[in-house]
């Protein structure tokens, strides 16, 4: 189990707190029913903030992470602090052409990110066409509930709703089954979340 005490939360998070909820759970729930105990790297898709990356290290794991720019890279190294930034690898992403080989990538986090992409399909198909099968992938985004509170944050901090996206989870679950012989659905308050391990279906 990870240790969520370590990790400093944002602005943004002790709002969300406030309104009963609690993003650092939310993704600590999620990482854990994956389990990543067994991993040596995970790739840790979109860093954002770094709330992925902060609770992946707390397990030991080297996370290799990033984003199209560096915008919110002194953010995510300010939470995952310096005691455990020596686990992390920044590296350039772009979402629509990852830098990695087919089949090469054993363990991958993506969350929270899919609502955020221009082309989600392009994105889906390169995180499958890397991901091995050998380890787990675990792809998450907000749920109905999830885009309200977002939608409330936003308006609060910006004046402005959240973006929903251009694909729905239903869709990204209906992609995964296609290719994938295993896939376990983990619903919190915020999010709902796929797990995807086993044999790949090449048919």
């Amino acid at each position: 189990m990870i240790n969520n005490n370590s990790i400093p939360e944002s602005e943004s998070d002790l709002l969300i707190n406030k309104w009963g909820y609690d993003f650092l759970e939310e993704y600590s729930q999620l990482i854990n029913t994956a389990d990543f105990t067994s991993a040596k790297i995970v790739l840790d898709i979109a860093t954002g903030t770094g709330r992925a990356a902060s609770l992946i290290t707390r397990l030991g794991i080297i996370v290799f992470t990033g984003d199209y720019n560096n915008n919110q890279k002194f953010n995510s190294e300010k939470r995952i602090t310096n005691n455990y930034l020596k686990l992390v690898k920044y590296i350039r992403l772009n979402l629509e052409k990852i830098p990695f080989r087919d089949g090469s990538i054993d363990n991958i986090v993506c969350i929270n990110t899919f609502h955020e992409l221009d082309n989600p399909i392009n994105c889906i198909n390169e995180i499958m066409r890397i991901y091995s099968s050998k380890g787990k992938l675990l792809i998450a985004d907000f749920n109905s509930d999830g885009f309200n509170v977002m939608d409330k944050l936003h308006t609060h901090k910006y004046g402005r709703l959240h973006p929903r996206g251009h694909i729905s989870s239903e869709e990204i679950k209906e992609i995964l089954s296609e290719k994938y012989s295993y896939i376990k659905e983990i619903n919190t308050k915020l999010n709902i979340g796929f797990i995807v391990s086993g044999i790949r279906n090449e048919s």
